[in-house]
């Protein structure tokens, strides 16, 4: 009687697995929805209480801290103190990017900060408006626009739609440095580099994205990268012949935020934090204790960093899947795995991964077109973490096995010729 039982049970299931799936998946698409209306009526009530004054925390609060180091500048005063003082929202925020780059913000201080933040957010909003565009053109998505715009905001521990609101730079140059891959696809080489130079002026450390052509055709954009990594040292050797007591503090703010203990207490979510973890768990324990480990700690990261690189590197060249048929593909994961191998990811860098976790999920992930038990479970794991993650603890972990989890399923026959 139990055996007729299961063969009923089994019948049914193998009968309406498709209803199933599907029904798995409107749950997974109707919490996302929940989640990101809950979100969003969270964001409208604090912005209406910070614009009546109600709490002392301004929208575009980081965007701030630019506008208070400019006015510095421009009075012959230090811009890497802290800016407290300076900031409407009061936070107790250092301005960490380069002198010469600082002057793009000088602009913002011949005028106030309530019309500065007016202009700072329609540069924000043409700006993603122009991502949604370009990844759409770069990934061919058949999501609708709207859907594709609102997956976009509120994914990944809704990485987009935080770096917005806080007016954080990085908003910029994530999204430039996500439309650069559009010309890289286009083959427009210079274009992209010129991208990756004006970002790297910045945040030094994106320079990294200009491995991704490496990955893509091994050595032959050589020259492009050198030129490209000359021309940055060139920009910041002029940072400290322009003031090299003010590019002095610039390296201490950013050793601060970065490697620094006990300043923000906060090493992002990427490898640094890793390895740094590692590390507090075997002193706690009495197992090893480095002295100077902060050097240790820098050295382990770059160790990793080198690691995936160059594993990437390995799977993206093999020769069953060198493919124009598969180019898209590949430029997603050279994204994907020079992105994970960052040291210090914070919500901003999290921006770049968007866009092709979905392109991946589309193509790999159709639960609609397939039939091993074992991808099914991945299709549901990895689109509810992607949508309803909201504790940044499992986000890297996630990006990590997600990203050589598909590299692995794209070297496998069924999916070598996806475009």
């Amino acid at each position: 009687m139990i055996i007729k039982k299961n063969k009923n049970l089994d019948f049914f299931l193998n009968k309406n697995i498709s209803l199933i799936l599907y029904f798995f998946f409107f749950i997974i698409i109707f919490l996302f929805f929940l989640k990101s209306f809950n979100y969003s009526f969270f964001w409208f009530k604090y912005f209406k209480a910070s614009l009546n004054g109600l709490i002392n925390e301004k929208i575009f609060w980081d965007f701030e801290v630019y506008k208070c180091a400019a006015n510095k500048l421009i009075n012959d005063q230090n811009p890497y103190t802290l800016l407290t003082e300076c900031m409407p929202s009061k936070k107790p925020f250092i301005h960490n990017y380069p002198i010469l780059s600082t002057f793009l913000f000088i602009p913002f201080t011949l005028i106030n900060f309530f019309w500065s933040k007016v202009v700072w957010g329609l540069f924000l909003l043409i700006f993603f408006i122009s991502y949604i565009i370009y990844q759409r053109k770069l990934f061919s998505s058949n999501i609708h626009y709207l859907f594709y715009s609102f997956i976009i905001l509120f994914c990944l521990d809704k990485a987009v739609v935080y770096s917005f609101i806080t007016g954080n730079i990085s908003f910029i140059l994530q999204i430039l440095l996500a439309c650069s891959f559009y010309f890289l696809y286009k083959k427009k080489i210079n274009t992209f580099f010129v991208i990756i130079f004006l970002i790297s002026c910045f945040k030094f450390y994106f320079l990294i994205f200009a491995v991704c052509p490496i990955l893509l055709w091994k050595l032959k954009y050589k020259k492009e990268v050198l030129l490209t990594s000359a021309a940055l040292f060139i920009f910041y050797l002029a940072n400290y012949l322009y003031d090299p007591n003010l590019f002095n503090n610039w390296i201490q703010n950013i050793y601060k935020v970065s490697v620094g203990k006990n300043y923000y207490d906060s090493f992002g979510i990427g490898s640094l934090k890793c390895i740094i973890s590692i590390n507090n768990f075997l002193e706690s324990h009495n197992i090893i204790k480095f002295n100077n480990r902060e050097y240790f700690e820098v050295l382990f990261t770059f160790l990793y960093l080198v690691f995936i690189i160059g594993l990437g590197f390995c799977y993206l060249n093999t020769k069953n899947i060198v493919n124009e048929k598969n180019f898209k593909t590949r430029i997603a994961f050279s994204i994907l795995i020079v992105a994970i191998s960052i040291p210090r990811l914070e919500v901003y860098e999290l921006i770049i991964f968007v866009a092709p976790i979905i392109f991946l999920i589309e193509n790999f992930y159709d639960f609609r077109n397939i039939k091993k038990k074992i991808i099914i479970f991945l299709c549901f794991l990895f689109i509810s973490i992607f949508l309803l993650n909201g504790d940044s603890g499992i986000t890297y972990p996630f990006l990590v096995i997600f990203t050589f989890t598909s590299l692995f399923i794209f070297q496998s026959k069924k999916y070598i010729n996806l475009s």
